[in-house]
């Protein structure tokens, strides 16, 4: 999140891309979406549990790095997110679809955003999503019906299974 800035006019371009390349050798600048963001979390290796989407509201313009880490007002989230039962499947099955997609194992945090016309876009994929009791990845799947103990028993699971399989390959 840092380095990211949402560009509304010309003289602000210049300047924000200085900023972001004191972060990183690459700079990607992509196109605004409007939109609502929902989250979803995904557990599993073959067979894959998806949670109850959750959704962040922003409280400013904009959620930047401050309002996500600095300011303790900065977003509020909602768990369900506030969407009709169709869209919600559809939330899910995309986030699956994702992480297989992409070869995910064991966990991740799919982030989408929700145009207003409804149509869904992939942001991003959180393959180490934050893992406290507040963060939402575990908050999603506690909702879903997974306890946070119950959670971490599942991934040393995962990670078990996927490694008697490794250790099954002829090398």
């Amino acid at each position: 999140s840092v380095g990211v800035h949402k560009i509304t006019s010309a003289e602000k371009f210049t300047s924000s891309i200085k900023d972001a390349f004191q972060y990183d050798t690459k700079v990607m600048v992509e196109e605004f979406i409007e939109g609502r963001e929902i989250e979803c979390a995904i557990l599993g290796n073959k067979e894959l549990a998806a949670s109850i989407p959750g959704e962040v509201i922003p409280q400013h313009e904009f959620y930047s790095y401050d309002a996500k880490y600095i300011d303790g007002n900065g977003a509020g989230i909602e768990i369900p997110a506030k969407l009709d039962d169709k869209k919600a499947s559809e939330v899910r099955e995309m986030a699956k679809a994702v992480f297989q997609t992409l070869g995910c194992e064991g966990l991740s945090r799919v982030d989408l955003f929700m145009k207003k016309d409804g149509t869904l876009l992939v942001n991003e994929i959180n393959t180490l999503p934050g893992f406290t009791k507040i963060s939402m990845y575990p908050k999603m799947m506690g909702a879903t019906g997974v306890a946070y103990s119950d959670l971490i028993d599942r991934l040393i699971n995962l990670a078990i299974e996927r490694t008697k399989e490794e250790r099954a390959l002829k090398k």
